[in-house]
């Protein structure tokens, strides 16, 4: 009876693992929960990496925000690592804020920290030590991304990269 034990735990993990953290779109469930588009953006407040305090409604009337919840641990959130940076390189300039919020579950701020400086990472990391934000805004196995528009609503939350983020951005630039 105790090896059907340890065989169902074994089990059990692997397939939290692999819910968690999943390779495209369409093999991972799309959110059904937290904040929907079109809603106002839950406000927060979370550490960066260096040891500032950065408030979400900060954006609100100025910037376009595209939220990233990730991991060390999680392969995928790795592999989209060089498209934020894309990203970030192309959009930033237009205006646009990214924020990587580590979700928090088996990473201490140093190993985020040393993963950020790995990765040579330019765009602002945060940490959600108690995975608060991460339950609030709904997430759904990482990489999750969520999209705010500069009034502060979300427009898309996805596991996935919006595809029409470039028109959104530009849509988005201010008069």
């Amino acid at each position: 009876m105790g090896s059907q034990k340890k065989l169902y735990a074994v089990f059990l993990v692997v397939f939290l693992l692999m819910a968690g953290c999943g390779d495209s779109a369409e093999q991972r469930p799309q959110a059904s929960t937290g904040v929907s588009e079109g809603q106002l953006a839950p406000d927060f407040t979370l550490k960066s990496l260096t040891g500032e305090d950065v408030t979400l409604s900060s954006f609100r009337g100025k910037n376009p925000v595209y939220i990233t919840f990730w991991a060390t641990w999680c392969p995928y959130c790795v592999k989209e690592i060089p498209r934020l940076k894309e990203i970030n390189g192309k959009y930033s300039p237009k205006g646009l804020k990214i924020l990587a919020i580590d979700i928090g579950q088996n990473d201490s701020v140093m190993r985020v920290q040393a993963f950020q400086k790995q990765f040579d990472i330019p765009y602002t990391i945060l940490y959600d030590v108690a995975a608060t934000i991460s339950r609030q805004y709904g997430v759904i196995g990482v990489p999750f991304n969520v999209l705010i528009d500069r009034s502060g609503k979300v427009v898309y939350r996805s596991n996935s990269t919006p595809e029409n983020l470039e028109k959104f951005v530009e849509k988005e630039k201010p008069a």
